[in-house]
């Protein structure tokens, strides 16, 4: 009878330890499958900062912009990636062709869009509609978003820009060809748009019909904010919306001839779909609104 029971126990334990086996496995290839996509999503970030060291550059610089005030910018790394969005791609225009682009220089962006208090610091003056020395400038014409640049480059001795249209938008996707750089869908828990129009398969969310403060949202691979939403950013090329048809493959600068300016990454009050990484705007360059402002390049000489 001992020998019996001693016989019946060792088949419970075993029996025990294969129904367990399918579990330990399940267990296993999900936190394995949870390190690769971690791995994935990080790998821009380790190609960014392995870029920065092989350069001998810092990864952000602190720029000194005087009464007390500073801009943290960025660096970029060069690369490759494919501009515009695929014929599949959910609400896209038909100026957003896909094409190969290759970066050959890396350069330093604005951490945030510029600010209303660095905008002040600089020009003396503001006119944004929604005030707060931590929300973006808007209200911000093309040209005097160049002054605003030329300013801040003879105060400091560095060469300040805009960025290109292929330059904001590599910036942006930060290693990603997906519609946003947070997947294929967005939602008001990671930037300031009208959330009350769902993109593909995301959620109704908020809308707060006004700006925010730069960095209330989640960065990028890169450590970039407010790529997608919160305001219009002014990029340096002209618009053309055949452009795509014939740019060039390497450093694209935009079209030689044109009036409207190209804005990127949508804004608090346009729905998703206009926040995606390929879409593109334009404005006259004289166009001043409460949902368009900038982001900073500095060219590294």
């Amino acid at each position: 009878m001992k020998k019996t029971l001693t016989v019946l126990m060792v088949l419970l334990v075993a029996a025990a330890i294969i129904a367990a086996e399918p579990v330990l496995r399940s267990s296993s290839a999900t936190a394995t499958e949870g390190k690769k996509a971690k791995t994935e999503e990080s790998q821009a970030t380790v190609q960014q900062k392995k870029a920065a060291i092989n350069a001998d550059l810092p990864l952000e610089k602190v720029i000194d912009l005087g009464s007390e005030v500073n801009m943290v910018v960025i660096f970029i790394p060069a690369g490759q990636f494919e501009m515009g969005s695929p014929a599949s791609e959910l609400k896209r225009d038909e100026d957003e062709g896909q094409h190969h682009i290759k970066l050959t220089k890396p350069f330093y962006m604005g951490r945030f869009e510029v600010t209303q208090l660095q905008y002040r610091v600089i020009m003396n003056e503001n006119n944004s509609k929604f005030g707060g020395d931590k929300l973006p400038v808007e209200n911000v014409n093309w040209y005097e978003a160049c002054r605003f640049l030329k300013k801040l480059s003879d105060k400091t001795g560095l060469k300040f820009r805009l960025p290109t249209e292929a330059e904001w938008e590599y910036a942006c996707r930060a290693g990603t060809t997906s519609a946003f750089n947070t997947g294929t869908t967005l939602d008001s828990d990671f930037a300031n748009y009208d959330a009350r129009k769902p993109y593909a398969d995301g959620i109704v969310g908020a809308y707060l019909d006004r700006t925010t403060d730069v960095g209330s949202y989640p960065p990028n691979a890169f450590g970039l904010y407010d790529m997608h939403g919160n305001v219009w950013e002014w990029c340096s090329d002209i618009y053309d919306e055949d452009y795509y048809k014939v740019t060039a493959s390497i450093d694209p600068k935009g079209p030689q001839e044109g009036k409207a300016k190209v804005m990127r990454g949508g804004a608090w009050n346009e729905y998703a779909y206009k926040c995606r990484s390929a879409d593109r705007n334009n404005r006259w360059p004289d166009h001043n609104q409460s949902h368009i402002g900038f982001r900073v390049v500095l060219e590294i000489e």
